[in-house]
């Protein structure tokens, strides 16, 4: 029969599976498969089951999900499908979609499968792991907004970011969306929002009133128990020049809760005498230096701040009711009869003033305290129990507050659970604090069944799983720890069960793999796009050998093939089609090629100039000039992040190779035996010094599918990847790079010290002194005795005049490095200008000779040493108004290396005329680079401008143009705005008429061959063609 037939088959496979023979077992399970009855389920689940067995011996996981996805579709009971799936899902990072499966087969197994049920829980400690260890425990969804509110929000009287929410019609546009979710209570989202506003490249140009986003920040770390990162906020507010006195107070106010929460009660003390002595009469200081008071028992001193606080502002009612604790205490220590009974009426009067919730839930707890206190055991639980039934949040909330007895907790925690006017928050608090007293008193059976309870009220995968994840019980034997899992899935199954089959299959992204034939591995995982790419290949070989219009056909193939959604290279296909066509002078053919590459990429600027070519050559002159100011409009905007050609090799090594004694990245090339095949390419790169190359080498490995899998050294690669984002001036993508070495477990410490370092590097040169800092800090924590540390935050020191704090570091990295010759440069440079501030003159002296000496030092014989210390001898004689000297030893750094000496004299801050002076001097020598004489134009011409002299900053554009090797050096040339504002003025479109006449020289001198060389126009694609520029029908037309 064909059910016999097909268990031959099913076997045959099984038999090919056991020798290890996978393609030709999944032949016969195929076959199986094709001849099984449709009706025969069971058995057609397991012919699936086993190819899912063997596609997985393969590692092809979306055949494996698929198989096994059809197999549940047959048999939902199939346990072994379920799980095969969920090891999956597992492997590749799904696992929740895991835990949804081995649930599953845990309830048709009915729990009692202990297999089951620890590879559940092997699953939940990853989940728990990566939604919970990396962020604080502490979920939004689980504090109570009432808590938060109280304990929070209220205790402020002036509050300078809640005043805003009383004058919504004040609030800055910036600073909206944190403030409403405020105004909704939506507080999980405010830290992002807020990190989203400080995070974006225009907060530093916003106004004063920015320093509320962070303050709003800091008040909600300081709230999710984040306090490192509350003082870091804090910091920033407070050592802000822009700070207005209510907020330098708020701030304050904070920092020193903070301190007390940490338990550093001195320095939060000292902290509020600051606030005191910024305003004396704020009533926020008194009542929250009571409240510390209260914390270390010092009744009386809390009795005075709030009694201060509530004459300073009679409305503040929390300071009413913390006076009225605080008094009641201090009444019944100090045997104060009067006192307490004046207290226990100003309550009473209270209760009848208040209406609202807070406060009078707040008189309800106080009362039913003061109540127990004397005995008047009824009277104390009628209020309790009114305060419950007010609004049971804030009573749970208050019990805390107060310090109700334990007894007292228990009982009215337990009958605000049972209330429905109480929030899933509120009740989850109650069960957290009702299962650590059970636990405390040894009920272990009562905490497994208050984790029940608490399981019930979840209402999200995530609130369950925080649940599961702060479960104590865990540390008890294994028959209690299964008892919490099997219920732990038991309330799961709720949110599986409550879904129909069709979206209980959403979380399985099923690729299709074809048809079910065996292929050979390589051509089953080519995609489209890699036979189209081989295509364009070809058509490139085609087109160098000038076989034009068998380069279109295979163009044509590549752009036929190639999937719709891979617009960069479809858009690159078309371009290259373009080139072909453009040389068989077929021009209609290359606009509409061309076009369609812009419409597929709008920013593609190869397509635009080839395109304005042609629009030229064929007398379309306002639609050639439209592409070329649209060419340069987008080199302008993209400016700060393609600078990075215009920086030299030399400035790369002073600034990165020599100013790290232990770079982990550098350290490989001097181990080449030990650099990880994967991480090649990079470092040879890099050792070649073709710095332009190494971002897309990182990328495409950190890109690459198996990167997660790579051993720990794959940080290094996104290292390097930061630094020179770093230097092209891409912050952004270097500190998303950075904090992925910081937030990794695998980062060694070598690693994350060297990211800490740059990291701070980054936040000199965006002028955030306080995050430079803290990285220094964290970055000495890790390895105190790391010389890089010291070097790199020496500089930090020395760029905001702190020269005491520079020179002592500048020591430190040489006590710990004597070989560091960076180092004892920056520590001569440093000692030497704290010798002259403070009139040190035997300081001075020493300094002097120690550079003397250094010319005779080995180390310091050749560039970039020598130059370094050439110049740094010559900015000493400079102060001394030695001037001749001073021109000798610049003139010797300048013929020794050119290239490394315009470096020094901006590294060293040389005087502008002096830097004039020497950049036109290197000019004329034939001895430096054309990178390097680029870079000397481009400061020339940044003074001149800065001077106001527009017209010999343009004479020095026209003096670069010898010096471009690319187009794209060309255009950052003529995009400076001064430049295109002043040749504007003279003509409507002055400065894409010098541009073209430019652009026309800049091609006229080379043969077609040399074009084709230092015109890269598309590095995916053919050579282009040079053309020249029509000039008298440029003017005709103008």
């Amino acid at each position: 029969t064909p059910l016999q037939k097909a268990q031959k088959y099913k076997n045959a496979g099984n038999v090919h599976f056991s020798m290890g023979k996978y393609n030709e077992a999944i032949v016969q399970y195929n076959k199986a498969i094709d001849i099984c009855p449709k009706e025969n389920v069971d058995d057609l689940a397991i012919f699936y089951y086993n190819r899912a067995t063997t596609y997985k011996q393969l590692k092809k996981y979306n055949s494996v999900k698929a198989d096994c996805t059809k197999a549940l579709e047959l048999n939902p009971k199939y346990t072994k499908a379920l799980l095969c799936r969920a090891r999956t899902l597992e492997q590749q990072g799904d696992l929740e979609a895991a835990l949804k499966d081995i649930t599953t087969a845990c309830i048709h197994a009915n729990f009692s499968d202990q297999a089951f049920l620890l590879k559940a829980e092997i699953v939940l400690d990853k989940l728990v792991k990566q939604h919970f260890l990396k962020e604080s425990t502490n979920k939004v969804f689980f504090l109570p907004t009432h808590l938060i509110e109280i304990d929070h929000i209220r205790i402020f009287s002036r509050d300078p970011i809640l005043s805003r929410l009383e004058y919504p019609e004040n609030i800055p546009k910036f600073f909206k969306k944190p403030l409403q979710a405020l105004k909704n209570r939506e507080y999980h989202n405010i830290i992002s929002m807020c990190t989203e506003i400080i995070e974006s490249p225009k907060f530093y140009t916003l106004p004063p009133s920015k320093l509320e986003v962070l303050l709003l920040r800091s008040t909600f770390y300081l709230i999710w128990q984040r306090y490192s990162a509350a003082i870091h906020d804090l910091d920033v507010i407070l050592f802000s020049e822009d700070v207005c006195d209510d907020i330098r107070v708020n701030a304050l106010i904070k920092k020193a809760r903070v301190y007390m929460v940490i338990g550093s009660s001195e320095m939060a003390f000292k902290i509020f005498e600051l606030a005191l002595t910024i305003n004396p009469s704020c009533s926020d200081i008194y009542y929250h230096r009571g409240l510390a008071y209260m914390n270390i028992q010092k009744l009386g001193c809390a009795k005075r701040d709030f009694e201060k606080s509530v004459e300073l502002n009679p409305n503040f009612s929390m300071a009413h009711m913390q006076k009225w604790y605080a008094n009641y205490h201090f009444a019944l220590l100090n045997g104060n009869i009067c006192l307490a009974e004046i207290t226990v009426r100003d309550v009473e009067k209270a209760i009848d003033k208040y209406s609202n919730s807070l406060e009078c839930v707040c008189c309800y707890v106080l009362y039913a305290l003061m109540m127990l206190r004397t005995q008047q055991y009824q009277k104390a639980h009628i209020y309790f129990v009114k305060a419950i039934e007010k609004d049971p949040d804030y009573a749970i909330s208050y019990l805390l507050l107060w310090n109700c007895d334990v007894k007292d907790i228990e009982k009215y925690f337990n009958k605000a659970i049972k209330l429905d006017t109480c929030s899933v928050a509120g009740k989850t608090l109650c069960i957290k604090i009702l299962r650590l007293i059970e636990i405390e008193r040894g009920n272990i059976e009562e905490a497994i069944n208050l984790s029940d309870k608490a399981l019930a009220f979840c209402h999200t995968f995530e609130e369950l799983l925080y649940m599961y994840s702060i479960n104590p019980i865990c540390v008890f034997d294994v028959k209690n720890r299964c008892a919490l899992i099997i219920r732990f899935l038991r309330s799961y199954s709720r949110f599986i069960g409550i879904q129909n089959a069709e979206e209980s299959d959403k979380h399985i992204p099923i690729d299709s793999d074809g048809p079910s034939k065996v292929l050979s591995p390589a051509a089953e995982s080519e995609t489209s796009l890699q036979r189209a790419q081989k295509y364009k290949n070809e058509g490139n070989v085609y087109f160098k050998t000038k076989k034009y219009n068998e380069a279109i056909t295979e163009y044509t193939k590549a752009i036929d093939i190639c999937p719709k959604e891979n617009k960069n290279e479809l858009a690159t296909f078309y371009q290259n089609r373009a080139a072909a066509y453009e040389q068989l002078k077929k021009y209609i053919s290359v606009k509409a090629d061309c076009t369609k590459a812009l419409e597929l990429n709008p920013e593609y600027i190869k397509a635009l100039l080839r395109r304005a070519r042609v629009l030229e050559q064929t007398g379309d002159l306002e639609a050639a000039f439209k592409d070329m100011t649209t060419a340069l409009k987008q080199v302008q905007e993209n400016a700060t992040h393609e600078n990075f050609f215009m920086l030299t090799a030399h400035a790369i090594e002073i600034y990165y190779i020599r100013a790290f004694s232990n770079d982990p990245v550098l350290s490989r090339l001097e181990h080449q035996e030990n650099i990880p095949e994967f991480f090649k390419k990079p470092l040879q790169a890099l050792k070649n010094k073709e710095y332009h190359n190494i971002i897309p080498l990182c990328t495409e490995i950190i890109e690459s599918p198996g990167f997660d899998k790579l051993p720990s050294s794959k940080l290094e690669v996104v290292l390097l990847r930061a630094t020179f984002n770093s230097f092209r001036s891409d912050y952004s993508a270097a500190i998303h790079d950075f904090k992925i070495i910081l937030s990794s477990e695998d980062a060694l410490d070598d690693v994350r010290v060297n990211a800490l370092i740059k990291k701070a590097n980054l936040h000199r040169k965006i002028g955030n002194r306080y995050l430079i800092f803290k990285d220094f800090d964290l970055a000495v924590m890790i390895n105190p005795s790391c010389s890089d540390i010291y070097y790199h935050r020496g500089q930090a020191y020395l760029d905001i005049q702190m020269l005491d704090e520079a020179k002592r570091d500048f020591e430190k990295v040489v006590e710990l490095n004597p070989n560091f010759s960076a180092a004892h440069m920056q520590k001569w440079y440093a000692n030497y200008h704290f010798a002259v501030l403070n009139r040190d003159l035997s300081l001075a002296e020493m300094t002097v000779r120690d550079v003397e000496k250094a010319f005779n030092i080995e180390r310091y014989s050749n560039p970039p040493e020598s130059v370094c210390c050439c110049i740094l001898y010559a900015q000493i004689m400079s102060k001394t108004e030695q001037y001749q000297k001073a021109d000798t030893y610049f003139v010797k750094a300048i013929e020794k290396d050119p290239d490394y000496a315009i470096v020094y004299l901006l590294f060293w801050n040389c005087n502008l005329d002096n830097t004039v002076k020497y950049l036109n001097k290197i000019l004329k020598l034939e001895t430096c680079s054309n990178g390097g004489k680029l870079r000397c134009i481009e400061m020339l011409r940044t003074i001149e401008i800065q001077r106001g002299n527009i017209e010999e900053a343009i004479k020095l554009s026209s003096k670069a143009l010898a010096f471009c090797r690319t187009f794209k050096e060309l255009l950052h040339i003529y995009s400076v705005d001064a430049i295109k504002r002043h040749l504007n003025i003279q003509h409507p479109f002055g400065h894409v008429i010098h541009f073209l006449r430019s652009y026309s020289q800049f091609i006229d001198v080379q043969n077609a061959q040399e074009s084709d060389k230092r015109i890269p126009i598309d590095s995916d694609g053919p050579s282009k063609v040079p053309f020249s520029v029509a000039e008298s029908k440029v003017k005709s037309f103008l």
